[in-house]
């Protein structure tokens, strides 16, 4: 369903029609503009003529949005193609609009390169030799992809406080709405906005106009009106109804139904998947994920565009969202250890070869011992990278995080022995050694656990590491603590480091062999570590409780989302190390809260003559 508001009708002229009546010849000029307005008024027959690629009619009505308003929204489906008709607004809009400088910016620099290279696909695709024509240099730098076409331009980057600011654009184009900060998008998106494309043209038009009035032959009602032609582009999955994105569709829905003309305009589109032609979708993966039930959360969310409330799941997405410091504010996310500040590593390895096999995950949690509590600051996921990679990304970590404690999942305790082994760690001299620890006990057994620990536990000699069993009554315990954790905020998320301009700088400049951790640069680790943030907690929001016949209670994804076997399958591997970390956490403070024992001596030493 379409629907506009009485505001926004006007009465349309069927230019097709006109340009029937067309006869005789055309002068140049005259040939030029009929082209540009036939053109403008069939945007099927332009994509195709300029492409080779056909639109469907959900495409075309979009893409007509996207032109004939200043601020457009697409909260789409899984597989509905935000990024191809995105993509396809961007070649558009230059062709439309000579001079048109489009900035797209997501979450991640790879998140706008993604778009980029879609419109570099459809450009130098079989069929688009026309529209390639259009285009002039190209350059792609570390922290900047950029493609001259008409007068302006297309250009990517990564999207951080102070880039940012340094760029100017008329059209914003912004990939995965739901995860930008809300402060970053206010304070200096926006404000790109309000400086108008022409503004040399304005100033003389406006002088002249001045001049005119002055002399008596002109009336400042006469001025002319400048029609507002800046755009921004907001692409998305519907998110929790408590996030800025659904924040920012209702001020925009609330404006599109008020009967005042703003002047603004605005466009939204919400498409779920059932909305899409046949031949458009494939129905085997949404039977798929339709098997735990079309009423689930993440179904709806996901594929069917639906704003739901997060309260659905065991660790309440809501709450979460609650412990996450502000953007600009800190602890922000780090990839290097702060001074003066203490850490715990968790680890929950996985040693498969296979892209669609769980994530290598480990979870750094910095330290408040002022009030007991942690903040989640950096990640690692992983899926079929080699036990080589793995040790380096160890190495990197206990080189640049003061440790303090790691816990590891017994399973693949061999990990710590096969690092201590690997050249990284041998020729850096750091060995960590393992002490014995039972965890799982309770009352007067945990604390002798406590005590014992207490002497065994030497973070000086290495003596930091314990291994973790996976009990049914562990994972009880730790589930419960974790929730509890969360609800109480006596566990924190870190804040995005691209959202702080301070922090950005601080990490930017860091001093880390990027090598160890498999990332591209500096900028591409940064940007990895404000995604796992997100993705941690995802991933913690999609964890179901269930009870087995005998009682026991298991913690894990719902079934639909376990059967699939993609390599972009839903996975809880980051959840589990941030579960061991929550639990090491109330490990280190129980360990460090501990009185020492003092020794009573009975023995009185007396001289034998």
């Amino acid at each position: 369903m379409w629907y506009a508001p009485e505001k926004y009708s006007k009465p349309l002229v069927n230019l097709n029609e006109e340009f029937l009546k067309l006869s005789g010849d055309l002068n140049d000029k005259e040939a030029k503009i009929t082209l540009i307005k036939f053109l403008r008024a069939n945007l099927s027959f332009t994509v195709e003529l300029l492409t080779g690629i056909k639109l469907s009619p959900y495409q075309e009505v979009t893409l007509r949005g996207m032109l004939n308003r200043n601020f457009s929204m697409c909260v789409w489906g899984r597989g509905c193609g935000k990024t191809f008709v995105a993509s396809v607004f961007c070649v558009l809009q230059c062709i439309f609009e000579p001079g048109t400088k489009i900035l797209v910016a997501g979450p991640t620099f790879r998140t706008a390169r993604f778009i980029f290279n879609n419109i570099e696909k459809i450009c130098e695709s079989r069929g688009a030799e026309l529209l390639l024509q259009a285009f002039g240099s190209k350059s792609k730098r570390n922290d900047q992809y950029e493609w001259s076409i008409n007068g302006g331009s297309i250009v990517a980057i990564p999207l951080n406080g102070e880039k940012i600011r340094g760029f100017r654009a008329n059209v914003l184009v912004l990939d995965e709405y739901l995860l930008l900060s809300e402060d970053i998008i206010k304070t200096v998106l926006m404000p790109f906005l309000v400086a108008p494309q022409n503004m040399k043209e304005r100033l003389e038009v406006r002088a002249m106009e001045d001049a005119l009035i002055t002399k008596g032959q002109m009336k400042e009602e006469e001025r002319m009106v400048f029609e507002n032609t800046s755009k921004m582009i907001a692409l998305s999955s519907a998110s929790y109804s408590f996030e800025n994105l659904y924040k920012t569709y209702k001020e925009w829905t609330d404006k599109i139904y008020s009967p005042e003309r703003e002047s603004a305009t605005y466009f939204i589109s919400q498409m779920s998947w059932e909305s899409l032609p046949e031949h458009m979708i494939d129905k085997t993966i949404i039977e798929e994920a339709q098997n735990g039930g079309t009423s689930h959360s993440s179904f709806q969310r996901e594929y069917c565009a639906q704003f739901t409330d997060g309260s659905d799941s065991y660790f309440s997405a809501k709450k979460m969202h609650d412990c996450t410091i502000a953007d600009g504010q800190e602890p922000t996310t780090q990839i290097v250890g702060g001074k003066g500040k203490k850490y715990i590593l968790a680890i929950d390895p996985s040693f498969s070869n296979s892209p669609t096999s769980d994530f290598f995950a480990m979870a750094v949690v910095e330290l408040d011992d002022e009030f007991n509590q942690s903040t989640l600051v950096h990640n690692y996921a992983v899926a079929g990278g080699d036990l080589k990679d793995h040790i380096k990304y160890l190495h990197y970590l206990v080189q640049n995080f003061d440790l303090e404690m790691i816990i590891i999942d017994n399973a693949g305790y061999q990990f710590i022995d096969a690092a201590n082994e690997s050249e990284f760690f041998r020729n850096s001299s750091v060995e960590l050694k393992f002490f014995e620890f039972d965890s799982d006990k309770e009352g007067a057994e945990y604390e002798a656990e406590i005590k014992k620990v207490k002497r065994l536990y030497n973070k000086g000699l290495g003596v930091k590491v314990f291994k973790q069993v996976f009990t049914s009554e562990f994972i009880r315990k730790a589930n419960v603590q974790l929730q509890g954790s969360i609800d109480h905020q006596k566990i924190w998320f870190a804040s995005k480091t691209a959202a702080n301009g301070r922090a950005f700088d601080k990490y930017a400049n860091a001093r880390i062999n990027v090598e160890l951790t498999g990332s591209e640069s500096v900028l591409d680790l940064i940007e990895i570590q404000d995604t796992l943030i997100y993705s941690v907690k995802k991933q913690c929001a999609l964890i179901e409780v269930k009870s087995t016949a005998k009682g026991t209670q298991t913690f894990d994804l719902p079934q639909h989302l376990k059967r699939s076997n993609s390599p972009a399958r839903a996975r809880k591997d980051n959840y589990t190390a941030l579960m061991l970390a929550n639990w090491a956490v109330k490990c280190y403070y129980d360990v460090i809260s501990m009185r020492e024992e003092q020794s009573n001596f009975t023995f009185v030493p007396f001289v034998i003559n």
